[in-house]
């Protein structure tokens, strides 16, 4: 008979299980069970593929290719799992009454890539029974394709293919363009604007992606179809949306910003990967939105911040973005990530993010963007008298054209 089994301090020293993160422990044990078997019963390792099955208590015969070995509760070889995995031969019989446990191989899986991808802890934040069972059910939903996936827009994917095209021109990618009003109002827009050298408004999206050239039409285009990413038809989960979308939208126009003063990089990039630093919360919101409406607001933020570096990881990696923009989805709320190098990416939107933060709660949790390593890597001019960035104060008139292109007049 099997049982739930809510105590993860019943994972502590039982390999390899117990090298999770305690988060992730937490995650893993809420979907274990207790297994009892009475004196003489058998195990058989073809039914057992899909879980890791630990002896806790009592002596059972382990027995492979017809050599039996004894093990023991409380020794070493308890502390490994008793069937390998991809075994299917073999059994254990008990020799005693004898309870083990089994865990969950597949949501382990996940767990483990997930930890030796991200090379680093996620943030402390403690769950508590609730969120730990919601925080192993959303990772078993992405394992199982349940978490839906947020599609990179129709449109977007027609202008990322017909790049591929050597000999695209500019007559092409204008009629894939045209086919979003957003798009072609914020390309519009912005080659109209002060900030790509707009000395005259353009009236066409054609004479626009002539005038921003096909590689930064191409990204703009991209970022700008990104809202629709943002949008669900949820009454619950609208208002949670809005402000995802907000906070996303300015931390990219940020990004933009620093990139333009920083050697090596490219705004454009820049302003696509603080775009999506959060995205990973999207499919999030519309899975708690679908089976856990009650949940409250301090349940889902705790949720999210478990879980939407990993989440936006699958997003990103769908989307085939590239490698730098997984490092932001990954690592960019790691406000003193220190990496070996140059700056990266990643350091752009740490700092974004930080600046934004301070200026909507000066009295926050969080460090100064002028505190991280990320700030010295980027080789800033040192904040103002009023601990801001001058390339970000005197440029509020071109933030305000940036996010009217992102938005594409919405």
């Amino acid at each position: 008979m099997a049982e739930a089994i809510p105590n993860v301090s019943i994972l502590d020293g039982l390999n390899p299980v117990c090298e999770l993160d305690a988060d992730k422990r937490a995650g893993l044990v809420q979907r274990a069970q207790f297994t009892d078997l009475r004196w003489g019963q058998r195990l058989e390792a073809s039914q057992e593929h899909r879980w890791i099955v630990y002896l806790l208590e009592g002596n059972v015969s382990l027995v492979t290719e017809g050599k039996p070995l004894t093990i023991a509760s409380g020794t070493a070889r308890a502390r490994q799992p008793l069937f390998a995995e991809g075994r299917l031969q073999g059994y254990v019989e008990a020799l005693t009454g004898v309870r083990l446990l089994r865990l969950d191989r597949r949501l382990y899986g996940i767990l483990q890539q997930h930890q030796s991808q991200s090379g680093y802890e996620v943030e402390d934040v403690e769950l508590n029974d609730t969120e730990g069972a919601m925080f192993a059910e959303v990772y078993e939903a992405c394992a199982s394709g349940e978490v839906a996936l947020p599609a990179l827009p129709e449109v977007a994917v027609r202008i990322q293919m017909a790049m591929k095209d050597p000999d695209v021109d500019v007559k092409q990618v204008a009629r894939i363009a045209g086919m979003d009003l957003a798009i072609t109002g914020g390309l519009i827009r912005a080659a109209s604007s002060a900030m790509y050298g707009g000395a005259s408004p353009v009236k066409s999206v054609r004479d626009a992606i002539v005038r921003l050239g096909l590689t930064v039409a191409r990204r703009l285009a991209v970022t700008i179809a990104m809202q629709q990413v943002f949008r669900t038809t949820s009454p619950l989960l609208r208002r949670r949306m809005q402000q995802l979308w907000d906070r996303s939208a300015h931390v990219s126009v940020l990004s933009f910003l620093i990139a333009r003063h920083c050697p090596g990089f490219d705004p454009e990039h820049a302003l696509m990967a603080g775009l999506l630093h959060d995205v990973g919360a999207v499919p999030i919101f519309d899975y708690m939105g679908r089976h856990h409406p009650e949940v409250s607001e301090q349940e889902m933020h705790d949720i999210v911040e478990k879980l939407h570096g990993v989440v936006g990881e699958l997003v990103v990696g769908s989307w085939n973005l590239g490698p730098d923009i997984s490092q932001v989805v990954r690592e960019s709320g790691r406000w003193f990530r220190d990496r070996p190098g140059k700056a990266d990416y990643c350091d752009i939107v740490v700092v974004a993010r930080l600046y934004h933060m301070n200026e909507e709660e000066p009295e926050g949790q969080v460090p100064g963007y002028h505190e991280v390593p990320a700030f010295a890597k980027l080789g800033l001019d040192p904040p103002n008298e009023a601990l801001k960035l001058d390339i970000v104060e005197n440029a509020r008139d071109e933030m305000d054209e940036m996010m009217a292109v992102i938005k594409g007049g919405a």
